[in-house]
């Protein structure tokens, strides 16, 4: 996972189409929705930058992976 040093994600919060919310994570070329409905058209409440291998590596850890 070396591959991932230096890299950024971003992740977002937004609300979605069934009047919830949902969680995104991309990077400057292509997205996916992690968790919620479908957000098009819909407004963003927060987004900030990460380290990608730090996101790996606390991910690892919360799963004792």
């Amino acid at each position: 996972m070396n591959n991932f040093r230096g890299k950024k994600v971003h992740i977002e919060i937004s609300h979605n189409q069934e009047g919830g919310f949902s969680l995104l994570v991309s990077d400057d070329d292509v997205g996916c929705r992690v968790a919620g409905a479908k957000v098009g058209g819909c407004k963003t409440l927060e987004r900030f930058t990460v380290d990608a291998q730090e996101l790996i590596d606390a991910i690892m850890e919360h799963a004792h992976v």
